[in-house]
């Protein structure tokens, strides 16, 4: 009876701490995820709405970009899958490459940061209208990704815990 009891606690605990994306923090509890079959999930918070390109209506579809949006603060969060890196260059010799390529604005930092266990180059860039934009560049395996979004909104918070939900999955054909 005790260990039938220890499992069912500890299965309660197990679901509760599912049911919270990024952490154990209440605020997270309704959230929703996104499972894209390039090979990545994120949560994300309830009321913001899926968007990709105009004539993309495969928002999952490995290939396509994929957009985050609070309507209430005009938000916006953008992760794309870029080309893939060759087999003949470094990963951080290949991240600076395409942030070089991606980030035309001028760039104000750049930094290593560690994203679902794996090392990314994080970019700030100063936008046409001063507010600073983020890039994030990472791999999975050969694949590049960008995680894109802007610093000075009032959504950044959230965006910094939908950040700590991102992990790359198995890809779905």
């Amino acid at each position: 009876m005790t260990a039938v009891l220890v499992a069912i606690v500890g299965l309660l605990a197990l679901d509760s701490a599912s049911s919270a994306p990024g952490g154990d923090s209440p605020k997270n509890a309704k959230w929703r995820t996104f499972v894209n079959r390039a090979g990545w999930r994120i949560s994300y918070p309830p009321g913001w709405q899926i968007g990709s390109c105009t004539q993309c209506l495969d928002p999952p579809a490995p290939n396509v970009f994929v957009t985050f949006s609070d309507p209430s603060t005009k938000t916006l969060v953008m992760i794309e899958h870029l080309i893939d890196k060759p087999a003949d260059q470094g990963a951080e010799e290949w991240l600076r490459n395409v942030s070089r390529t991606t980030v035309l604005n001028p760039k104000i930092s750049e930094e290593w940061i560690i994203l679902d266990h794996r090392r990314a180059l994080k970019v700030l860039n100063l936008n046409s209208d001063s507010t600073r934009g983020e890039h994030i560049y990472v791999l999975c395996g050969q694949k590049t990704f960008a995680i894109r979004s802007d610093q000075n909104t009032p959504s950044y918070a959230t965006y910094q815990r939908m950040l700590s939900t991102f992990k790359f999955v198995a890809p779905k054909p």
